[in-house]
């Protein structure tokens, strides 16, 4: 649900910028700002700036925002998780549909004691295994080799071999039987009557958000025995399409180093970081998905496939590569034994056979062109023409045009088909994906826009010089914007962004509050605004005057008039071409009418 403006400001407001973001980043005092390292980039000088307002930017990666973007792209999460978990933080009551807030005990499915009791599980179930109890899990662990510091590293637990053993626990610190069944730790009985936990003699893995909370578990049976790992199922907490196990462990890591390491399996990961590797992830159970690699793409932007070696694992990878070069990854895949998979190739060949594995694969779409011809005979013109259709699937997007023609040019080679072949079967493609996205905007209602994230940041500097600096001018002296609104119409100004800004402060106008940052970004939906404003309000410049202010107004009226020019000569010379006097007619008044006003300008 959408949240009200008043209350996205209220969260701001009791919102503290520089402890949230100073949980994350190392910040240093310089004058009055604070400065650290960029936690969306590797980098060893500081480019990552902080002021007393809670807005931030990197001019280095040009990543900027207020503290909600902070949150988004930090927990990559949207924009209503990231207010309701900054909300959550300040003890702020939650709205709920129709308008009721979420207070403590008003309502049986609380988010708030959802999580409190999914945290007391947790605790629970790593108490179980260090206890009595957990003895035989705690073999079972040994005997995988994993030593006690990655089991409290990742907070494994235990869950008993009883029907209502964490049930019980919970219900005696005072959590609800429907508050367990909401948070996915019990089941219902068949028969309707009472419930039971859903964990039961199982090694227990926590699912956790990127804050380190726990939302969810995994348990895995010991010994032999179906299914062999157990996850919660989906709750108001959970989405297994849209969770990563590791991920939060795994982080700094995958910053730091680069990449992701993707495997399958919770015992795949765990045995990664008993051998040192600690930038790795893994699915729960489920397909990766669209979901899985923009969360990603938050991190990184390249990804290394290790799944198991058997043709199920190889497959899943084919799947999970092809997904990822759809998302702009630079994707390679380990391509194991069939007899293994990460964690008892670990234990076999050990850390040096491992990395020495990763060394060795293959491009993605090198190796699903070696899993195409697995499918298809190559040597045949039916074979070559159903492998190349379902790689065209996987090329065709790639958004780099110098990659995608190396790509096309490759599969010429690998599949000996006439490169001006290849390339016809491409553009063929991409006119259908093309007429296919049509027809979906055409349909489409929303408003709102759809550009990713790294879309906008790789927009950030294309806005002009004159139209930041008239923003700039409005958001030091909102006093001016009636005057240089006259001057030049906000509606020529090109950049959406910059479009949005102003139309936020004639807002604020209305609305009688001031024009600062809480009372902008609260009324501006546009992707990517709250980085243009952090950077033009971080930027070291000196104060604008009234006269530098106008004649940004006057250049971008000036341009706008000269643009609309060219386009009414373009349009002059349709209509004579098609014999359209009265269209000539009128759109030559229209061009003498233009002329007298840039001439005024």
């Amino acid at each position: 649900m959408a949240y009200p403006p008043s209350f996205v400001d209220e969260v701001r407001r009791s919102t503290d910028p520089l402890q949230i973001i100073g949980e994350v980043v190392e910040l240093k005092p310089r004058g009055s700002r604070w400065v650290g390292l960029c936690p969306f980039h590797s980098e060893k000088t500081p480019s990552f700036t902080v002021n007393e307002e809670g807005l931030w930017h990197c001019f280095g990666c040009t990543a900027g925002g207020d503290i909600f973007r902070f949150v988004m792209d930090q927990e990559a999460i949207g924009f209503t998780e990231a207010v309701r978990s900054l909300a959550e933080r300040s003890g702020i009551p939650v709205p709920l549909e129709g308008g009721r807030s979420q207070q403590s005990g008003q309502s049986a499915v609380d988010r708030n004691r959802v999580m409190a009791a999914l945290v007391a599980a947790d605790g629970f179930y790593r108490e179980q295994l260090h206890g009595a109890e957990g003895s035989r899990a705690r073999e079972f662990l040994a005997e995988r080799g994993f030593e006690d510091n990655v089991v409290l590293h990742f907070g494994l637990g235990f869950a008993p071999d009883e029907w209502e053993a964490v049930q019980q626990h919970l219900l005696a610190a005072g959590f609800n039987e429907h508050e367990l069944e909401v948070a996915g730790l019990v089941k219902r009985r068949e028969t309707g009557k009472g419930t039971y936990d859903r964990l039961r003699d199982r090694v227990v893995f926590p699912i956790r958000d990127p804050r380190g909370r726990p939302v969810a578990f995994s348990g895995r049976i010991i010994g032999e025995g179906e299914p062999k790992y157990l996850n919660s199922p989906e709750t108001i907490t959970f989405t297994k399409s849209q969770t990563l196990y590791g991920l939060f462990e795994a982080r700094e890591s995958i910053n730091s180093k680069g990449f992701v390491l993707l495997v399958e399996g919770n015992f795949d990961l765990i045995a990664c970081a008993q051998y040192g590797l600690q930038n790795v992830v893994a699915p729960l159970g489920t397909a990766f998905t669209e979901d899985h690699a923009r969360k990603l793409s938050h991190f990184t932007r390249k990804a290394v496939v290790e799944f198991d070696g058997d043709q199920a694992g190889q497959a899943a990878a084919e799947r999970t590569a092809g997904i990822l070069l759809g998302n702009g990854f630079q994707v390679n895949v380990v391509r194991l034994p069939p007899e293994h998979d990460p964690d008892s190739f670990l234990r076999t060949e050990g850390a040096e056979g491992f990395r020495a594995a990763l060394s060795q694969s293959v491009t993605g779409l090198d190796f699903m062109i070696h899993r195409a011809g697995e499918r298809a005979d190559l040597d045949t013109p039916r074979g070559k023409a159903e492998a190349l259709s379902s790689l065209l699937a996987f090329v065709v997007p790639i958004s780099n045009r110098v990659e995608r023609a190396e790509w096309i040019a490759r599969l010429a080679e690998r599949l000996q088909i006439e490169a001006r072949l290849v390339e016809d079967a491409a553009a063929d493609v991409q006119a259908k994906g093309r007429r296919r996205q049509n027809r979906v905007r055409s349909k489409a209602k929303s408003s709102e826009q759809q550009e990713s994230a790294s879309s906008w940041k790789a927009q950030l500097d294309k806005v002009t010089l004159a139209e930041s600096e008239l923003l700039r001018a409005v958001l030091e002296h909102p006093e001016w914007r009636e005057q240089l609104e006259e001057i030049c119409p906000f509606d020529a100004i090109r950049d959406a962004r910059v479009r949005a800004l102003l139309d936020a402060a004639a807002t604020c106008d209305a609305d009688g509050v001031p024009v600062d940052t809480g009372n902008l970004l609260v009324r501006v939906a546009q992707e990517g605004a709250s980085a243009l404003m952090s950077r033009l309000r971080l930027e070291e410049k000196s104060p604008l005057d009234w006269d530098s202010a106008r004649n940004c107004a006057l250049g971008i009226y000036d341009d706008s008039l000269r643009r609309r020019l060219r386009e009414i000569n373009k349009d002059i010379r349709d209509a004579l071409e098609s014999g359209n006097h009265e269209l000539f007619g009128q759109l030559n008044k229209e061009k003498i009418t233009l002329a007298k006003r840039i001439g005024s300008v």
